[in-house]
């Protein structure tokens, strides 16, 4: 009996942004009774290397090779048909997908049976189900790798590495729980059994609650608000943490078992040239919540073993590339996770803590992945910087030193638009207002504030490194550009849109252009104008009128009726950072056009005409638009 086939949706709209010929490599998990849910793909990174073997390494242990798709009328197609359904390990029929360039339109599958095609339907998987259907598995743990600075010594002994991983010593405890997973006794807790599956283990793990007093304190409650407290930031899945323990002692020996050998020792000596590599491995799973607990333990295990694959991989390309080197130095590798809102998964890179982004070997590596999972190259996706940030991580770096909220807009209450349609900040931010970082700036700071927001959201996308500007530093550079008096140093003058836009060129290097309305009740005849910047740029816009600056996020409007409410974010904000209060109270909310000072002329601060080179730090142009 043939599989049921499912495809995700972000799969589809991946899919339909393709138009080179080419064919690729299909990706999914097998689930319940017979089910294949296509999540993603990766194509030819040169004419003729699909590099599936690499990649299936970079996704979630779970997310298997399972097929060919083919764009166009690609000729390439029947001779990778017979090399990829020699490594396809999960199922016995492959998949094969033919798409037309650039269109969903006459997209065909077809499962491979007995050597023939046999053509089948499909459902499409929206994101809401997928959501709700799997969650993921976050694991850390470490390894020192003893090895000699050699490809072959590398490959040798993490060859040993993953045995010694696979041989039933470790342990797994889901984090905050007592729950227990062993290769010898399963998932073991009171209220499971051999039927239990993935949800009811989600709903034993307990989440940070506020107490009327404000204080933190551990409650179980259900799965749902699982993803808000240990998941990804901008992600709705659901992640599961788990520590890992090794077992020191041996299991009881049965009464007929043959007793163990005696004790023999044997003394050598490690080669000198040997070197000790601190492997910190932090790795990943895609699990349907309907799976059988019993399964959790050897998905586990896998997972490792990818993140191990990884680093081999990252540590001989390493040693390749110091091929002329005498005495070539072991870097420590780290696994970085990534979550492309295109993708609907996550998806982990190997980087060397040494080697920074903008290293050529690195640059192209990232390069490398844009081209085999045909992504744009107009902003970054790969950059340390645009790692994800999950919950737990916020919180103990929160508790370890300030940082602004992250994304506050995140859970706001609806426009109440009709028939509007939101166009959305793309990507992370921080919330910076007034009183922040012990600034006296109340009544003059906002515009400081909104530009910070700004330098926020491109320090977070991976497009600089650079620290966000202080009032002073933003002062400073202003009388450096002559534009103010040195008397404005260190004064507590505000500054508005122009000042603004001064900045970010000489900060950032970014240009931007200022649009001017002639008073708050015209501002609606601008949302057309920033949903577009929202889907094209996706940047914060600062807007000034007066004396006061706020900072739009999102816009919902209708084409239909020109209503427009405008998503702000309140830099005049005084109070503690606590995400319910700034917005129930409307520091982050959507405004409508009564929000608006109708006698007062408005200034934007538009970003515009971005054309990144996303794979360097420094090379960032802005290409001026086109006027009739």
């Amino acid at each position: 009996m043939l599989p049921k086939l499912r495809i995700s949706s972000f799969l589809l709209k991946r899919l339909e942004r393709v138009k080179l010929q080419c064919s690729g490599c299909l990706y999914g998990v097998f689930y319940g009774d017979g089910t294949l849910l296509l999540l993603s793909f990766n194509v030819e990174a040169s004419v003729g290397q699909l590099s599936y073997e690499h990649i299936q390494h970079k996704f979630p242990a779970e997310l298997d090779l399972c097929g060919l798709v083919k764009f166009g009328d690609c000729s390439d197609t029947d001779a990778h048909l017979s090399e990829v359904i020699s490594s396809v390990d999960i199922t016995d029929n492959p998949i094969v997908l033919q798409c037309q360039l650039g269109t969903l339109v006459g997209l065909r599958a077809s499962f491979l049976v007995h050597g023939k095609l046999e053509h089948v339907p499909y459902e499409t998987m929206e994101a809401p189900q997928l959501f709700n259907d799997f969650c993921f598995t976050r694991l850390k743990c470490g390894f020192y790798l003893h090895t000699l600075p050699t490809p072959e010594a590398i490959a040798k002994e993490m060859h040993v590495l993953r045995k010694r991983v696979a041989d039933g010593s470790l342990v797994f405890n889901v984090s905050q729980t007592k729950i227990y997973v062993s290769s010898h006794c399963g998932t073991q807790h009171k209220s499971f059994n051999s039927e239990s599956l993935i949800e009811h283990l989600i709903a034993e793990v307990p989440i940070p609650a506020e107490t009327p007093s404000g204080n933190k304190k551990k409650t179980v409650t259900s799965s749902p608000e699982l993803d808000k407290h240990y998941g990804a930031v901008g992600c709705a899945f659901d992640v599961i943490n788990i520590d890992v323990l090794r077992c020191r002692t041996r299991e009881p020996a049965a009464g007929d078992a043959a007793p163990h050998p005696a004790l023999s020792m044997c003394i050598t000596h490690e080669e000198p040239s040997k070197v000790q590599v601190p492997l910190e491995l932090e790795s990943m799973a895609i699990l349907c919540k309907k799976t059988k607990l019993l399964r959790l333990y050897d998905v586990l295990i896998e997972s490792i073993c990818r993140s191990l694959r990884l680093f081999e991989q990252c540590l001989t390309e390493r040693l390749t590339e110091q091929e002329t080197v005498t005495k070539p130095k072991l870097l420590a590798p780290r696994i970085y996770h990534f979550y492309p809102k295109e993708f609907g998964h996550f998806l982990s890179c190997a980087y060397l803590e040494e080697l920074s982004d903008d290293e050529p070997s690195v640059q192209e590596k990232r390069k490398r992945l844009h081209r085999q999972f045909a992504l744009p190259v107009t902003r970054p996706y790969f950059r340390r910087a645009n790692q994800c940030r999950f919950q737990g991580d916020i919180l103990a770096a929160d508790t370890a030193s300030w940082t602004p909220l992250l994304n506050t807009h995140l859970g706001v209450r609806p426009s109440g638009v009709t028939d509007g349609k939101e166009y959305l900040v793309n990507g992370n931010y921080h919330y910076y207002h007034y009183l922040q970082q012990q600034v006296q700036d109340k009544g003059w700071g906002c515009a400081y504030r909104s530009l910070q927001t700004i330098c926020s959201w491109f320090l977070l996308q991976g497009y600089t490194e650079r620290a966000i500007p202080t009032h002073l530093e933003i002062q400073e550079h202003l009388h450096k550009i002559n534009d103010k008096p040195a008397s404005f140093v260190g004064s507590s003058q505000w500054i508005g849109s122009t000042e603004l836009s001064m900045c970010l060129q000489g900060f950032l290097n970014v240009d931007s252009k200022i649009l001017h309305v002639a008073s708050g009740a015209e501002l609606s005849t601008i949302a057309s104008e920033l949903a577009m910047h929202f889907q094209t740029q996706g940047t914060p816009v600062m807007i000034g009128g007066g004396v006061l600056a706020h900072t739009i996020i999102g816009v919902d409007y209708c084409v239909q009726t020109g209503q427009a409410k405008f998503l702000i974010l309140d830099p005049h904000y005084t109070g503690p950072d606590e995400l319910s209060t700034i917005q129930i109270k409307g520091w982050c909310g959507w405004k409508g056009m009564d929000f608006w000072d109708k006698k007062s002329y408005y200034n934007l601060c538009d970003l515009f005409g971005m054309e990144i080179y996303v794979y360097t730090l420094n090379n960032i142009s802005f290409l001026p638009r086109k006027t009739s």
